[in-house]
């Protein structure tokens, strides 16, 4: 008896150290971002919207903060999907849901985003099978233009620049041919299997000025520059008002100042932009910014 409790013993410790062996082996292999994430309602400020039902062959996704610092848009792989994983982000007013599709071009001269990934997948994209990742343009006449990416997957965030000179795949055009057909771009990969983030994402009109969202727009993404007065009649106006020259006179460089200030904000980060009170009432300045100069 004690022999036959002995062996039951010994072979359930076998199976526990088997377990265990076999789990550290699988976390091992899991390739995995170094970022801290905590799940946000809402996605991040953005010109675009990632387009949810579009979003193929992932095994999860969120919208995050990251390290307390900036928003970003995370999607996870587990390497079991037969097909290609693929995301898409979309201009106000398209989808690709239900055909036939609803696709409202705008004038995009440039466009960017930030990423970062683990990925010990090495499947290859259907569209081009010499690729394992490719980005290609949503276009307003239906086709999908492919633009090689060179991607690099050792965690740390990178950015794809696109421009009126990056060539486009199989095609005699750049980019420029479909700069006012722009309806959204698609980031899409042979495989996944470990995690992506994207963040940042930034669209430059044909002049190089940013496109900002309502969202990130001043006063609730009213356009007010037809509202701006100059300093020089607001402080008549004061100066009228509240008869106190000696303070007009004093807060006028405050007002020019920061009358030239330009707050940024792109998507997935937060800009804030402050004023004294004192010298919003001596200025009475409204600020309309829709559109911010690309660096």
């Amino acid at each position: 008896m004690k022999k036959f409790l002995t062996g039951i013993l010994a072979t359930l410790c076998v199976g526990v150290a088997v377990c265990g062996v076999a789990t550290d082996a699988v976390t091992a292999n899991a390739a995995q971002l170094v970022y801290e994430r905590e799940s946000l309602e809402n996605p991040p400020a953005c010109v675009l919207t990632l387009e949810e039902p579009k979003i193929k062959n992932m095994t999860a996704w969120d919208y995050c903060r990251v390290d307390d610092e900036y928003d970003a848009w995370y999607f996870y792989g587990d390497g079991s999907a037969s097909a290609n994983p693929e995301i898409r982000f979309i201009v106000d007013g398209v989808q690709t849901v239900t055909k036939p599709y609803t696709l409202v071009p705008m004038d995009v001269g440039s466009f960017s985003f930030e990423y970062t990934v683990v990925n010990d997948s090495i499947a290859k994209v259907e569209d081009l099978t010499t690729a394992r990742y490719i980005v290609q343009i949503l276009a307003s006449d239906g086709s999908y233009p492919i633009i090689e990416v060179d991607i690099e997957e050792d965690g740390d965030w990178h950015k794809i620049t696109v421009t009126g000179a990056t060539p486009i795949y199989r095609s005699e055009y750049p980019y420029t041919a479909y700069q006012n057909k722009f309806c959204g771009f698609l980031f899409k990969m042979g495989g996944l299997d470990g995690e992506l983030m994207i963040r940042d994402i930034r669209l430059y009109d044909l002049s190089g000025d940013e496109i900002l969202s309502e969202s990130e727009l001043p006063d609730g993404g009213e356009d007010s520059s037809s509202e701006e007065v100059s300093s020089e009649e607001t402080s008549s106006e004061i100066e009228s008002s509240f008869d106190i020259p000696e303070l007009v006179t004093s807060q006028s460089s405050t007002a020019e100042s920061a009358s030239n200030t330009n707050v940024s904000k792109g998507c997935g980060s937060f800009g804030v932009g402050a004023m004294s009170l004192g010298a919003l009432a001596a200025a009475g300045l409204v600020l309309g910014v829709s559109k911010k100069k690309r660096k």
